[in-house]
């Protein structure tokens, strides 16, 4: 008779011994509530932190932290899994540095760490079972300006202790010498480079006729600087003015992730992952799905340019990347499965 030894992971937390510039609780976001102008908010780059829960063995979307351009040091109280996605901090446990996209067992005492970003701004840090905070309409995910979600609605700060949620897993055997392990390493880890400075592909919406042929055509074709005025809320570029035809003010009226403003002084706004609900200024367009993971990775001083493309090419490449996600996820769930292999034991 074969058995199959299960792990418990119970009572497991971090002491915040430094926090990073901006370290905050979240998870899917907090979607449904939009009309009673509740923020969704959630993680800025989805497909980072959609990985990294597939690599730590989550099946639905928990709290996780999203470092902001440095990692935290946190002091592991426990046990528990861990797996570090998206930008390249150079994540370390007890001053060795880890590969990204692969899950490691922290034990009690164990520091995590790492360092300023080498490429990418935000670093998702995934535990096994989640982050133990109070869910506010169905969701963790921190929104700061609201002062809602996460660990007491704003970033870690040093001296705060988080929980776990306690989880089970299969007893696990920690294996990294074997050679197609890393191949699930390179697959999931090789974002980046020329991709990210590729135009942002844009559908243009109904306002677009507010717009005057100057103002589109600058849109599409200059060259945009990502200043120092963004964060979670919305991105501020600075370059040819993308001119009104009479005004920028219009009735606020709904907005989502990727939406592009236009104020008076033709700059536009690209509205991130804690946006108003409703906006009132008129939108030349919208960022497609697919190209927000890696507009919400470029950092302060970046150059971006726009490619408009129709409503059916945008569906087109919306397929094509969540089928390229999806397989992203499951290989995730591969390599989790792979690197903790089951260790069975035969009882007589």
């Amino acid at each position: 008779m074969t058995s199959v030894a299960v792990s418990e992971y119970k009572n497991a937390s971090f002491e915040v011994v430094a926090p990073g510039m901006m370290t905050t609780v979240q998870d899917g976001g907090r979607a449904g509530f939009q009309q009673y102008g509740m923020p969704v908010a959630g993680p800025m780059d989805g497909e980072s932190y959609s990985i990294g829960q597939a690599l730590v063995g989550n099946t639905t979307p928990v709290g996780a932290l999203e470092c902001t351009v440095l990692s935290p040091t946190l002091k592991v109280k426990g046990t528990c899994i861990v797996a570090f996605t998206g930008a390249d901090m150079r994540p370390t446990i007890n001053n060795v540095e880890v590969p990204r996209y692969i899950p490691f067992v922290c034990h009690d005492g164990d520091v995590i760490s790492g360092s300023f970003s080498q490429c990418g701004v935000r670093m998702y840090i995934s535990f096994a079972g989640g982050i133990d905070v109070p869910e506010i309409n169905g969701s963790v995910a921190t929104h700061t300006k609201a002062n809602i979600g996460g660990f007491e609605g704003r970033p870690l700060a040093a001296g705060d202790e988080v929980r776990l949620k306690d989880c089970t897993r299969d007893t696990i055997i920690c294996d990294y010498t074997r050679e197609s392990n890393h191949l699930f390493n390179t697959v999931l880890f090789n974002r980046g480079g020329r991709e990210c400075h590729e135009p942002l592909r844009v559908v243009l919406g109904s306002q677009a006729k507010y717009f005057t042929e100057t103002g589109i055509r600058n849109f599409s074709s200059e060259l945009y600087t990502l200043t120092i005025q963004c964060d979670r809320m919305g991105f501020r570029l600075d370059g040819a003015p993308v001119e009104h035809i009479d005004g920028a003010d219009i009735i606020s009226d709904g907005a989502v992730f990727g939406s592009i403003q236009v104020p008076s002084d033709g700059n536009p706004i690209i509205l991130m992952a804690d946006r108003q609900t409703t906006g009132g200024y008129t939108k030349i367009g919208t960022v497609i799905t697919a190209d927000l993971p890696r507009l919400s990775q470029l950092p302060i001083g970046d150059g971006i340019t726009f490619d408009i493309v129709s409503v059916e090419e945008a569906q087109e490449m919306y397929r094509a990347y969540m089928q390229n996600l999806h397989s992203k996820i499951n290989l995730a769930s591969a390599q989790s499965t792979f690197v903790f292999s089951v260790k069975k034991t035969s009882v007589t």
